[in-house]
Parts: C-alpha cells; sequence; structure tokens
C-alpha cells in the first residue's frame, strides 16, 4: 500500500507542475520592469549639490581654505557613500544637482552664513532620510546627518 500511496504522490505532483506550467501565466520581459528609483538619490542629489557649492564658495573666497576645505571634503565622502549605497559608481556620473545657489557674495560673512543656513538644511534631510530609512542604511545616514550638524556649530 505504501508504494502505491508515494506512486499516486508523485503522478499528482506531476500533474499538478504540467498544469501549472501549462496556465497562460503573463510574463514580465527585462525590457518592461524597472525598478523604483532609490529613496535616497534625492538625498545623494543635493549633496552634490552642497558639494559643489562649498567648491564655488572656495573658488571665490580662498583664504576661507582651511576653515571649509575640511567640510567640502567630508561632503565629497558622503556623495562617494550615498552613490556606493544606491549603486552608482562614485567616480561616475552624478545624479545631476539643481542650479547653483547663486552667485557668491562678496562679503566672507554672508557666505559663511548662508552655508551655514544649508547645513541646517542638510541636516535636517539627512536626519529625515535616517528615520525613513531600512535599518541597514541607518549607520551611514546616521553619521551624515552628525556629520552636518558639526559643521552647522563650525559655520555658526
Amino acid at each position: 500500500m505504501r508504494v502505491s500511496s508515494r506512486r499516486a504522490v508523485l503522478a499528482g505532483a506531476a500533474a499538478a507542475l504540467t498544469t501549472l506550467t501549462a496556465c497562460d501565466i503573463p510574463k514580465r520581459s527585462a525590457a518592461t520592469w524597472h525598478p523604483a528609483p532609490d529613496v535616497l538619490l534625492p538625498l545623494l542629489t543635493r549633496t552634490v549639490a552642497l558639494r559643489d557649492r562649498y567648491a564655488e564658495i572656495l573658488t571665490a573666497f580662498p583664504a576661507l581654505q582651511d576653515r571649509l576645505g575640511p567640510l567640502k571634503d567630508n561632503h565629497a565622502a558622503h556623495v562617494v557613500a550615498l552613490a556606493r549605497e544606491v549603486g552608482l559608481d562614485e567616480n561616475g556620473p552624478m545624479p545631476a544637482a539643481s542650479a547653483s545657489a547663486g552667485p557668491v557674495v562678496q562679503d566672507q560673512a554672508a557666505v559663511v552664513k548662508e552655508l551655514a543656513g544649508l547645513e541646517k538644511a542638510g541636516q535636517e534631510d539627512a536626519t529625515g532620510a535616517c528615520l525613513a530609512a531600512p535599518s541597514y542604511r541607518a549607520a551611514l545616514l546616521g553619521s551624515i546627518a552628525a556629520c552636518r550638524a558639526a559643521h552647522v556649530e563650525v559655520l555658526t
């Protein structure tokens, strides 16, 4: 009896498999499937813009290099880390940053104040991304948010 029940089970499984494979299930082709963009792409884009703004300001005010250069370097490192996280080549093209914040003001104090405002907005941006992201991204995003909070303190 046991032998026949095993055979019956195997025959039934084979019939079920044949039925399932014969169904007309629409198949997704690679051409029609588009993965959703990574939720960190906007943060990456804004980080590129912040890094680029530092570069513009340092070009206009080379005397601020000692104070602002390390902060710009931090943002360059954030760009690399975020690019890796979203699967982009850090040496390849980055998402296009929006237009510059405008011409560099000819007053160093005003420029530093502008950067402090950009850093505060960036800190809030990174904190929001950290809270909304999956837990495996929390360390990266939390460190970026903390770094930007430190930048706010340095600039104010």
